[in-house]
């Protein structure tokens, strides 16, 4: 008599328990809680995946046996969901440290940027709570509210008043009103002359990263600690490609040296998505340290503008935060990580900095188009050329071409156009 095995028969053979199904992939102890990348971890695993990838950006801050100068470094908080999941891991990271070595390698100076006084926003109460309870959480930290105007001051005495490192950095609102107030006229005044939203946001981008630049330059602080997400970061390639800044990507998105001086960019997450921390900051209960609300942060509400309203980079983020998306992210980033010039600081020699942002300038090859332009020779004499290289516009632009005399990358000449000649806070040095 044949034996035949039916599907009825494999239904009755014996099975493994469910929770034995459930068990985590790399512990095989804790049943999962979250499938990550095809892989479903319990909560231990997932926060020591987490912080493993963070590690990895930390090798030049881990303790030296003959070191002998504490590293400053300072971090840069919006009081969001990957901010505050980035203190979290310093803090561990240093915890650690202290715990094994009895000591730490740095010192960390956390910095938030109010823009409230330009962008209009009433949550002055909630962000001064917020950093209340941080700074009750993280001890070994130093934190401190900057508003963006004070980019205006930077250079003058009275600035040194805002970053106090007496009980934590702290901003003293009596000995800078004066200065505050200058600077907030002159910041409205020059939004006000930008022609778009689009162009006051990415003014506003742009000043912030500047100023936490200079904070850094006057903390003396040898690196700056973003909490970029790959999901943020493919955004900004695309939006920045977008504004015309694309020439600029290595700089943009690279973690080292940047143009603006002798401090490094740290991007710890750029190998994690943003739904990677949303889950970290719920295993962990660092909900009520972020001015977002948890419902807020997973299930994101459309934006209270209106859509002609919006600006690029606000619709490349609503655009890789789609959870449909989120393969996207990790090509985009990789993909334009890869972008390198190899020439670029003899690019910089030739052509400077753009005025607005910083950056090296672009050479536009439309303006090679330009026909009989006198260029001037060493011994003052003049000669005209009838195709003379672009680069000598970025530097000394013919008479009767307005739109040149400013030292402007294509991006920013299309942010700052119509604005004429602007009162600019920053020096490029």
């Amino acid at each position: 008599m044949e034996f035949e095995v039916t599907m009825a028969d494999i239904a009755k053979l014996p099975r493994s328990s469910a929770a034995a199904q459930n068990l985590c992939k790399r512990c095989k102890l804790n049943p999962s809680e979250i499938t990550m990348r095809h892989e479903a971890l319990c909560r231990d695993c997932f926060q020591i995946y987490i912080r493993t990838k963070f590690t990895r950006h930390m090798e030049p801050y881990r303790v030296k046996k003959h070191s002998v100068t504490t590293k400053k470094l300072l971090l840069a908080t919006s009081l969001g969901v990957a901010s505050t999941v980035l203190l979290d891991t310093l803090h561990w990271h240093q915890s650690l440290q202290i715990e094994r070595a009895r000591r730490s390698e740095y010192e960390v100076y956390v910095v938030h940027i109010d823009e409230s006084a330009v962008t209009g926003s009433d949550n002055n109460d909630a962000v001064d709570e917020c950093l209340q309870k941080l700074r009750e959480k993280y001890t070994h930290f130093e934190f401190a509210k900057v508003p963006l105007e004070e980019i205006y001051t930077m250079g003058d005495t009275a600035v040194e008043d805002v970053i106090s490192t007496t009980g934590g950095l702290s901003l003293d609102q009596t000995a800078t009103t004066a200065s505050t107030s200058t600077g907030l006229i002159k910041l409205r005044t020059l939004l006000q002359t930008l022609n778009s939203r689009a162009s006051q946001m990415d003014i506003i981008n742009i000043l912030r990263t500047r100023l936490i630049v200079e904070l850094a330059k006057q903390k003396e602080c040898e690196a700056i600690f973003f909490a970029d997400s790959m999901t943020k970061m493919a955004a900004m390639v695309l939006a920045e490609v977008t504004k015309g800044r694309g020439h600029a990507l290595p700089w943009l998105i690279s973690d080292g040296p940047t143009p603006y001086g002798p401090q490094v960019i740290v991007r710890p997450f750029r190998d994690l998505s943003k739904s990677e921390l949303t889950s970290y900051t719920t295993f962990t209960s660092l909900w009520p340290y972020s001015i977002l609300p948890q419902s807020t942060a997973l299930s994101p509400a459309p934006p209270p503008i209106k859509a002609k309203n919006q600006t690029i980079d606000e619709i490349m983020q609503k655009f890789f935060d789609d959870f449909s998306n989120a393969h996207l992210s990790t090509n985009v980033v990789k993909t334009a990580g890869k972008l390198e010039f190899e020439a670029d600081k003899t690019r910089i020699a030739r052509l400077g900095l753009c005025e607005i942002c910083g950056l090296p300038m672009d050479e536009d090859p439309r303006l090679k188009k330009l026909k009989n332009i006198k260029v001037e020779e060493g011994s003052g004499s003049s000669t005209t050329t009838g195709d003379a290289d672009a680069r000598i516009y970025c530097l000394e632009p013919p008479e009767g071409e307005e739109g040149l005399k400013e030292r402007r990358c294509y991006g920013c000449r299309r942010s700052t156009i119509g604005a004429g000649k602007i009162d600019w806070p920053v020096n490029n040095r």
